[in-house]
């Protein structure tokens, strides 16, 4: 199981928050709705502590929470270690980012062994693209919000994970997300496809259309939103 880690570091929080760490954990893949579990702030000079003795309740209620999720000592063993390191480093007094003023929220992922074999090839083709998008030189294009009425009539599914066999065990994996917010598509979830064939979370798209008419990964062009309704334009059906 590989664990993976992120965080966001608040440096004007509520002076209660101030110093302290919470931490929200999600178990991928392996369920219908993904299990998450986020702890009570914790000072970080409590969390980080292995003092004999000084026992850490955030610690407890994380390691009790792991457990009955299923996943086993090994693994809960060494995510926690790589947990309590990443907040220690990111947390000393060298750190550029961090002050013991500030509030530090920080998001464990632990990823199933078999996602691993998941083939992500165009997955990650895409995400490639929007970096690439990103760096290139400045075109001729002039991005303005898209046109409101198009951005709604936009085609819209509900997200359905595919189902992987293994062991006569059925077993929900996602093999795409979204390249805007690189999050994987949510099970249940609004996916909004583009005439040019890339998909994308609704929020995040319609967010994006807000100020810019083209297709985040291919510069694909929606009508602006001050070409006004006497636009025609025609939606392609690519199935």
């Amino acid at each position: 199981m590989r664990a993976e880690l992120y965080h966001d570091i608040d440096n004007d929080p509520e002076p209660e928050d101030a110093g302290k760490i919470r931490i929200t954990v999600r178990i991928l893949g392996e369920y219908d709705h993904n299990p998450t579990f986020t702890t009570l702030p914790t000072f970080v000079k409590d969390f980080i502590n292995d003092d004999v003795g000084d026992v850490c309740e955030s610690k407890e209620a994380l390691e009790y929470f792991l457990m009955e999720a299923g996943i086993n000592e090994d693994d809960i063993s060494d995510a926690l270690l790589k947990l309590i390191v990443y907040v220690d480093e990111l947390t000393r007094p060298t750190s550029t980012e961090y002050s013991h003023n500030c509030a530090l929220d920080v998001r464990l992922d632990l990823v199933p062994d078999y996602l691993d074999d998941v083939d992500d090839e165009e997955s990650q083709s895409q995400i490639e693209q929007v970096a690439q998008v990103s760096f290139d030189e400045p075109s001729n294009t002039r991005f303005r919000p898209a046109s409101k009425l198009v951005v709604k009539s936009l085609t819209r599914k509900i997200y359905n994970k595919k189902i992987k066999k293994e062991k006569n065990i059925c077993m929900k994996i996602s093999l795409e997300e979204c390249t805007i917010c690189l999050e994987e598509f949510t099970n249940g979830g609004r996916v909004v496809t583009l005439p040019c064939g890339h998909e994308f979370d609704d929020g995040c798209i319609v967010k994006w259309f807000e100020t810019s008419h083209v297709c985040p990964l291919c510069r694909f062009e929606l009508p602006c939103e001050d070409q006004g309704t006497s636009v025609r334009y025609e939606f392609i059906d690519l199935a």
